[in-house]
């Protein structure tokens, strides 16, 4: 199965929560069940988050999810882990997660219960995607406050090289589709970026060599179950569905597929 929402299908959903420091924070939700209730207290990093994580039982598989995240000054998101494993994407602005500073395009990889951050705007503000294989509802799990929720066993963090986007200009200029790997990993963890010229054409891996792929269209448009998606539209391939064709539209189009690592 394929998912795919657009930006402009999900901008409605955009809402905003009030962070501790006075600065807002705004989720825009794409698809998949939500993945925090709504209110302020739920980026609070003292509040112990009110809904239990239910891992799924043995044959469920559960929805995808995908939701983009704005940070304004003085919105801080604390630093927390998740139960389930994750991509976050920074689209626009920039800051620092933990130590490291992040721009566009840039992706990081944090497996379940592995804490990371705070992660940090910078004058201008932060945008980044949240993407997951397995959807959870349950929210940031704020460290130390959440601690004993954490599962005990190997932690993964992974953060890669930034990868720059084509002006509109060169994406108009190219004449070749090409495949670039930014990370790459024997379990099936990657990182790739997918620059297909103006019209083209162009299949992705198959994502039965990890457990699904997530697809953001960073640049130009692609055309997808009748629709044009374009840039800041997400989709979601199933590990049992067929290697994704990317159509580009008449502008071109940059796809970043993010790959999730088979279970151990």
């Amino acid at each position: 199965m394929i998912y795919a929402t657009s930006a402009e299908a999900a901008a409605p959903t955009r809402f905003s929560r009030v962070a501790p420091e006075g600065g807002l924070l705004w989720r825009t939700d794409y698809f998949g069940p939500p993945p925090s209730p709504k209110g302020s207290s739920s980026v609070d990093p003292k509040a112990m988050g009110a809904l239990a994580y239910v891992p799924p039982a043995p044959g469920e598989t559960r929805p995808p999810q995908a939701f983009l995240v704005e940070q304004e000054l003085n919105a801080v998101v604390h630093p927390h882990f998740h139960f389930v494993d994750q991509f976050q994407v920074v689209v626009e602005g920039g800051g620092a997660i933990g130590r490291h500073a992040v721009q566009p395009i840039m992706a990081h990889f944090a497996g379940a219960s592995t804490g990371y951050g705070p992660i940090t705007p910078g004058e201008g503000g932060l945008k980044y995607f949240t993407l997951r294989a397995s959807a959870d509802g349950t929210g940031a799990q704020f460290l130390p406050a959440a601690k004993a929720r954490m599962s005990r066993g190997p932690k993964r963090y992974v953060l890669a090289d930034p990868v720059l986007p084509s002006t509109q200009e060169a994406l108009a200029a190219r004449r070749e589709a090409v495949t670039e790997m930014v990370l790459g990993e024997p379990d099936g963890l990657a990182i790739l970026m997918l620059r297909i010229p103006p019209r083209g054409r162009l299949t992705a891996p198959d994502p039965a060599r990890g457990a699904g792929q997530s697809l953001l269209v960073t640049t130009g448009s692609i055309r997808h179950g009748g629709q044009v998606l374009g840039r800041l539209s997400a989709l979601f391939v199933t590990p049992d569905e067929a290697a994704f064709v990317a159509e580009a539209g008449p502008e071109g189009a940059e796809i970043l597929l993010l790959q999730y690592p088979r279970a151990a």
